[in-house]
Formats: C-alpha cells, structure tokens, sequence
C-alpha cells in the first residue's frame, strides 16, 4: 500500500511539472520579432510552439490515466457528465 500511494505520489508531482512546462511554453509562444530574430518565420515557430504544448497536454492526460489505472479516482466536478 505505502508503495502505492507513493507511486500516486510521483505521478502527481510529475503531472504538476507537466502543467508548469505547458505554462512556460504558453509564455513562449508569444515571442515577438522584436524580442530577437529566429531564421524560420515566427508564424512557423508559434505553430510549433502550439505542437509542443498539445503535446505536453497529451503526456499529462496520459499521466492522469495511469493515475485512473493505479486506482486514484478523477475529482466528481472533473467527470463526464454524460449518461
């Protein structure tokens, strides 16, 4: 059981440093030219940035599955609704 909850543990802590980088990536994604130059076109590097961050999105949902696997239940007001 100890082992357990400190797996939960983990995967919560690892879930919360997922949702820190997907807000750092947000800030980036508003880079500007004027900020500094970058060889590609910025509308190129912000649709990138976008990828990197559905991409974060996708590694902390799966993170949060792994979680629903091991036993740890989704919070009622975040559950589908749906019958």
């Amino acid at each position: 059981m100890s082992e357990e909850m400190n797996t939960k543990g983990e995967i919560k802590k690892l879930r919360v440093a997922i949702d820190m980088t997907i807000e750092t990536a947000l800030m980036l994604r508003t880079w500007s030219p004027q900020d500094q130059p970058i060889p590609n076109s910025p509308k190129s590097f912000v649709r990138e940035m976008s990828l990197v961050i559905t991409k974060l999105q996708e590694a902390k949902m799966w993170a949060g599955k792994c979680l629903e696997q091991i036993g740890s239940e989704l919070p009622k007001e975040f559950q589908d609704k749906a019958e």
